[in-house]
């Protein structure tokens, strides 16, 4: 996905947002972030509801699994003249499609699709279906450190779930595949030193067991996460969601694996409970994956996250043009927020450092002196 347009819904009147390989949302509480992200959230779940490609869905539904917002007045822009909501897609190509939603009066927890523009050909139609066929959302509220994990039905075997729910369940089905198990542990000790993960599910009781050292010592053994460093939970999901779309996981699943084009996995605060030197190293990660095929979206509050996304583009682990910060500044009033994006060059040096961007230690440390 290369943009996305969004007019009268929640603070965004009429807005475009670019996207790169890797596209960092930042800025402040309030200024459009979320929305941005429960735009395809609400897209993703409507796929899912309806089970049928895009040029047959005749609403979009805002309240299911990946977000709940309410009703068509709740998420219409407060100062809209009309009552339409219009999202836009436009791929790498330049292939678009946009759709035209009014309220649906029978069920008013529904955007009725009233048009779809541009979407009668069927290629355009197919890049849609092509964007939330493979779309992985983890959330910020993603589970931390349990001693088992329950399984519901909603499993599949590309999405490690929007609370990271599925994770253990897709690592004990995959406790064979030894070179992604590898790849899974090599990515923690990357970013934490000395950890490793393993796997079990009970069958029949639909409960997945996750256990972790990090210790060479083997006296210590393999412990429950409740009993391990959390950031270890709370990077996990993310991890696996990385790998498992890796092109060269594909390569030995052989030719009759399922391969999606671009895949795209959002990330909210994907900095919870790490240390700032883990943050650097999980922005290294996140930054060499979206070098691979995978378009990654975070939206972060951190600036060891960016510092390491800017580390690896001087590393060369990721071409610089593939990046791209977009900064949501809040305005004073309703419909004047903005988006500033911020590009940097080979070196990892950042084309603007507008205000509130990552400024904070800055600020304090100039109140202090």
């Amino acid at each position: 996905m290369k943009q996305l347009y969004v007019e009268n819904f929640k603070c965004m009147d009429s807005q475009n947002i670019n996207f790169e390989n890797l596209t960092v949302l930042a800025g402040e509480n309030g200024a459009g972030k979320s929305t941005v992200i429960q735009v395809l959230s609400i897209l993703k779940q409507s796929y899912d509801i309806h089970k049928h490609p895009i040029k047959e869905l005749k609403s979009l539904y805002l309240n299911d699994y990946y977000c709940e917002l309410g009703t068509f007045r709740d998420v219409l822009y407060c100062e809209s003249g009309i009552d339409k909501i219009i999202f836009g897609f436009t791929d790498f190509d330049e292939t678009k499609i946009y759709f035209e939603c009014i309220e649906d009066k029978e069920n008013t927890n529904n955007l009725l699709i009233s048009h779809i523009i541009n979407g009668k050909e069927k290629e355009k139609i197919n890049f849609v279906d092509r964007l939330v066929s493979d779309f992985d959302f983890i959330s910020a509220d993603r589970f931390g450190p349990k001693t088992f994990y329950h399984v519901d039905g909603n499993f599949s075997t590309n999405k490690v779930g929007k609370f990271g729910e599925y994770t253990g369940l897709l690592l004990s089905k995959l406790t064979t595949d030894d070179i992604f198990i590898n790849d899974v542990n090599d990515a923690l000790k990357s970013i934490f030193g000395f950890v490793e993960i393993v796997a079990d599910h009970i069958d029949g009781a639909n409960v997945s067991i996750l256990k972790i050292t990090n210790s060479k010592t083997k006296s210590l053994g393999h412990k429950s996460p409740v009993n391990m460093p959390y950031g270890v939970s709370y990077v996990l999901p993310i991890i696996v969601s990385c790998l498992l779309r890796h092109p060269k996981r594909n390569e030995r699943k052989g030719k009759d694996s399922r391969i999606i084009e671009n895949p795209i996995i959002v990330i909210e605060n994907p900095e919870a409970h790490l240390h700032p030197a883990a943050q650097s190293k999980l922005g290294l990660f996140l930054a060499t994956m979206a070098s691979n095929g995978i378009q990654i979206i975070l939206e972060t509050h951190s600036d060891h996250i960016i510092n390491g996304i800017r580390k690896a583009i001087k590393n060369k682990n990721i071409l610089h043009k593939n990046v791209l910060f977009n900064f949501f500044e809040r305005g004073e009033e309703v419909g004047q927020n903005t988006i500033r994006e911020i590009y940097t060059d080979e070196n990892g040096f950042l084309s603007a450092w507008p205000k509130g961007f990552f400024d904070q230690f800055e600020n304090d440390l100039m109140d202090l002196m």
